[in-house]
């Protein structure tokens, strides 16, 4: 199965061409279809005569390894807003949060070996799903929404070089201000996932099988992670309403030139922990595993940021 992705000058209007493929990834992207029986007899025992086709869309999800490249497709349509510089060799990527529903759309290059080939307009991710443990690479999970794919025959991308992160390349680490989180000690994690979801929402109108448009909504990151039960520091923060700033940092060991890495930063402004359980069990080192979710911090105007640092030039169509 082979994957790609274009930003949409128009939103959902399809691409004409694939500009970034995804390397090797499980996709299920499929057509989907809402049928409705006609309840109308014809005097006999037999309960209906027929059904009809009412609605077409397309929907699946997509995981693997997580690449610093192809990523910032993905926070574009998260996010909706992104402002990009050189940073050196390399370059910089601050995706905000911008306040509507109508965030850039992608069209979604799906290739099935020789049987189905299809692209999707007005692509949307519900959720992205972003998990890292100690003895794996960080993977990914998105689900999308798109509109009804139609054939395509257009040559994807070939694959390019793209980088990889694994659990050494992360640093987790929390603090009373943003300030203080670079001199903040780092905890020792043995898991973290993170999920990223704009709820998104098909709609459809009169005159077509496929939606009019998929809207973005409400946007919320929650997320987990274990650790060894050593003090009671997060326990405590569980039982009261205190928050924390939070930074989730992914930086490669790859050389992007000028002593650059491919890297991830992201920042919630306003962490609170919304369950905690600790276990032990025999012999087994006892821990304790922490659910949080990023609030809007109304002093910053934002619950969270993400700067993505890797070899793209920009993720706006055009530029």
């Amino acid at each position: 199965m082979s994957f790609a992705v274009a930003p949409e000058e128009v939103r959902g209007v399809a691409e004409t061409t694939a500009i970034k493929s995804v390397r090797k990834v499980e996709c299920n992207i499929i057509p989907r279809a809402e049928r409705v029986i006609d309840d109308s007899t014809f005097g006999r025992l037999e309960d209906a005569e027929r059904v009809r086709t009412v609605k077409r869309w397309s929907e699946g999800d997509v995981s693997g390894v997580l690449h610093a490249d192809v990523l910032g497709y993905f926070l574009l349509n998260l996010y909706g807003s992104v402002s990009s510089q050189a940073d050196g060799d390399a370059y910089a990527h601050t995706f905000t949060l911008d306040q509507t529903i109508l965030h850039d759309t992608l069209t979604l290059f799906v290739q099935d070996a020789d049987v189905r080939q299809q692209k999707v307009a007005g692509g949307v991710i519900s959720t992205l799903e972003i998990t890292a443990s100690t003895d794996d690479y960080v993977r990914f999970s998105a689900s999308f929404l798109g509109k009804e794919g139609v054939d395509d025959t257009s040559a994807l991308p070939a694959l390019d070089t793209e980088y990889d992160f694994v659990g050494r390349d992360i640093t987790v680490k929390m603090a009373d201000t943003e300030a203080g989180l670079a001199g903040a000690t780092a905890l020792k994690l043995k898991d973290i996932s993170l999920t990223l979801n704009s709820n998104a929402e098909a709609d459809w109108v009169f005159g077509s099988y496929s939606p009019d448009n998929i809207y973005n909504k409400t946007f919320m990151i929650e997320g987990s992670f274990t650790r060894n039960f050593t003090d009671e520091t997060l326990k405590d923060m569980y039982e009261g309403d205190s928050f924390k700033y939070a930074s989730i940092v992914i930086e490669g060991e790859a050389d992007l030139g000028g002593g650059k890495h491919p890297k991830i930063a992201i920042t919630i402004y306003k962490l609170q922990l919304t369950d905690w359980n600790r276990t032990s069990a025999g012999d087994d080192l006892s821990t304790e595993e922490i659910t949080f979710k990023a609030f809007l911090n109304t002093t910053d105007s934002k619950a969270s940021q993400i700067v993505l640092t890797n070899t793209t030039e920009s993720y706006v169509v055009g530029s």
